[in-house]
């Protein structure tokens, strides 16, 4: 059985703003002018449910109370905390529910029409029989929730052998590509949707790393495009390749972003890096030369590591 939840609203497009740029739904179709209706849909590929919004040239009589809400149930806290990024970011009020639970389960906000949104955990166990699930859960760590805390805490280093995911767990430590490329593939062998291991170019500069001052100013750049995996789960992105890491902190930096798998982390990431690289230099009409600025750039990786 497949499900719909279908409204009417006054203001179509400002419905779609919302769900798409704070709930992190995606269009999956529109229809207009059919039979005085105009409609769109909101969801995910491959779901067995979706949102239908409607308008037309009757107005909306709306009959709803304070405990009529849509609860959005999201897989971690960093999935939370994202939301609540971009809840602050769009100045959006949270507010107190009128059932008590939620208060202490989640987060209310409204929608344009003020219907009411619930943003709550729901911990997803890891149940898979293979072997690299298997090193996870032997590890007393039994939900995807847990997981993604115990790698955003593991030490950054690169592992010995990229091919190798099990070893972000047995050398106890990663990079962003061996950490998320692990993650992504948790996901798939335990049948998690919406989680995509994302690669991007982003302008590495001293603002999102300030430890790379000193280095960029001797060598009068502003920055260098630097390859970064991270992941995309229901629409949000999470950076969990150290403590420190957030998304937000190199969100207005990015270049260019495209979905990979995760065994592309390999040779697949490094000639995809060097080509953006001698492509910008060329485009940059830069007097240095690629070999010179890859330098330059592993100088940089160092300094991060220390």
């Amino acid at each position: 059985m497949n499900f719909r939840y279908a409204r009417h609203t006054n203001d179509l497009n400002k419905i779609k703003k919302f769900y798409t740029e704070i709930v992190g739904l995606e269009k999956l179709g529109n229809f207009e002018n059919h039979e005085n209706y105009d409609g769109i849909f909101l969801g995910f590929p491959n779901q067995d449910w979706n949102l239908e919004f409607t308008t037309s040239n009757d107005k909306t009589q709306r009959k709803f109370d304070e405990d009529d809400i849509f609860v959005f149930y999201l897989n971690s806290e960093y999935e939370i905390d994202a939301i609540k990024n971009r809840i602050i970011k769009h100045q959006i009020p949270i507010e107190k529910s009128k059932n008590p639970y939620w208060n202490e389960n989640g987060i209310q906000i409204s929608d344009p029409d003020d219907y009411k949104i619930i943003f709550t955990l729901k911990n997803i166990p890891l149940i898979s029989d293979d072997e690299l699930t298997k090193e996870i859960t032997e590890r007393n760590i039994k939900t995807w929730n847990d997981l993604l805390k115990l790698v955003k805490k593991l030490p950054y280093g690169r592992n010995e052998n990229r091919f190798d995911f099990s070893l972000v767990l047995k050398e106890n430590k990663g990079t962003c590509s061996s950490k998320h490329a692990f993650l992504s593939k948790i996901a798939e062998l335990n049948s998690l949707k919406n989680v995509k291991l994302i690669l991007g170019m982003f302008k590495m500069n001293s603002q999102n790393n300030p430890k790379l001052k000193r280095i960029l100013e001797r060598e009068n750049l502003e920055y260098i495009p630097e390859a970064h995996c991270y992941l995309s789960v229901n629409n949000l992105k999470l950076d969990l390749t150290n403590t420190n890491s957030n998304f937000s902190n190199i969100e207005n930096d990015i270049i260019t972003e495209i979905e990979i798998k995760p065994e592309q982390v390999n040779q697949y990431k490094v000639d995809y890096h060097k080509k953006f690289l001698t492509d910008w230099l060329e485009n940059e009409n830069s007097k240095l030369t690629f070999e010179a600025l890859w330098k330059i750039r592993e100088e940089c990786i160092k300094q991060l590591e220390e």
